[in-house]
């Protein structure tokens, strides 16, 4: 695999658990199921936004996901998204706010990734300022990322 979506997707999950839980500033999570990587989470509170915990991997290469779960209390299920994830060795796709997309840029090029909706495709990829090519499998998607990445 190409990419850490798969680890961001299971990381929603750890950070909406931890919300309730960890102590507020920055912590590092030394014992977790999700390989050998280091685990941190930055945990805050105002009584305006409520509580926002962001989880973040890291390997021997840098950051390979980032994830944030947020709650107005502590009593409330958290909403939980995707802020970044690195594809291939020098791809990290930011989340663009309020949509299911993910823009990254290397070399001069622009690749956005859109999660589909409905009876939408389930996966777009938009190069550049080309038309948006349908994928129905994640790896398909990020692979013509990668494609185009290595020979621009």
């Amino acid at each position: 695999m190409d990419h850490n979506f798969e680890l961001a997707f299971n990381l929603l999950d750890e950070a909406a658990g931890r919300i309730q839980t960890q102590q507020y500033g920055i912590s590092r999570i030394l014992f977790h199921n999700h390989g050998n990587m280091l685990l941190t989470t930055v945990h805050d509170y105002t009584p305006e936004t409520g509580h926002r915990l962001v989880l973040l991997a890291n390997d021997d290469h840098g950051l390979m996901a980032a994830v944030e779960a947020t709650a107005a209390d502590l009593n409330t299920n958290p909403i939980t998204r995707i802020l970044k994830v690195r594809a291939g060795d020098n791809l990290t796709f930011h989340n663009q706010p309020g949509t299911w997309s993910y823009r990254a840029a290397v070399a001069g090029h622009t690749y956005v990734l859109t999660a589909g909706i409905g009876d939408e495709p389930m996966w777009t990829v938009t190069i550049d300022h080309s038309p948006a090519e349908a994928h129905d499998d994640l790896d398909e998607a990020i692979n013509t990322v990668l494609e185009h990445a290595a020979a621009a």
